[in-house]
């Protein structure tokens, strides 16, 4: 499919994302506009936080210790997880079909973020390309902290910040919960610096 056909009487446009202002829509759908997936996070985080709390504790680590571990772990997320991340958003798009995939970033927003141009997803594809690094990731990290437990509160606080750091992604997968009665369609456009999601009308 391509954006033109989705300008028809068949579809309607459901909302769109400026690239440049990404905070506004993440507060709005993933703060403002809850649903039982963003409470969901809620509680992954929350779980993180006792299993961090309850390991440090069987451990019998410092608090400072365990202060060094978040730190290590704030770097480890931005010189290592947070590219990862991208490029495995990157690489669902090329495995959904999209051939013109850009990285993007914001200083402003201290982002990075990667969009296909002009490439057409339905809801399959787009919840592919949103929660792949969620997948793929989280599950790398606590597979490593049950492998090495002399490293798993700085582990778990990776996947803590990660977590943190997927609110974006969540936040459009909630957009896609709030209109499932409506289809979904989405494309990005790299010249506006804008991306548009349409269902059918109504």
């Amino acid at each position: 499919m391509q954006p033109e056909e989705l300008d028809s009487p068949r579809y309607e446009l459901l909302g769109q994302l400026t690239h440049a202002t990404l905070i506004e829509f993440v507060l709005e759908y993933f703060l403002r506009r809850t649903s039982w997936l963003t409470w969901l996070h809620h509680a992954m985080s929350i779980a993180t936080i006792a299993v961090i709390v309850f390991t440090a504790i069987e451990q019998q680590r410092s608090f400072l210790r365990c202060l060094g571990d978040f730190g290590l772990a704030l770097v480890t997320l931005v010189l290592v997880i947070l590219p990862l991340h991208e490029a495995l958003h990157a690489l669902a798009y090329r495995l959904a079909g999209a051939r013109d995939v850009r990285w993007n970033y914001s200083w402003k927003m201290a982002a990075v973020w990667v969009i296909a141009h002009r490439f057409v997803a339905g809801r399959g594809a787009f919840l592919f390309v949103a929660l792949a690094p969620f997948v793929v990731i989280n599950a790398l990290l606590i597979a490593r902290a049950l492998l090495s437990p002399r490293y798993a509160v700085y582990l778990l606080f990776v996947l803590l910040w990660h977590l943190h750091g997927c609110a974006g992604d969540w936040s459009m997968v909630n957009f896609v919960l709030l209109h499932r009665r409506r289809g979904f369609w989405t494309y990005d456009d790299a010249v506006s610096g804008r991306s548009f999601f349409y269902g059918r009308a109504a």
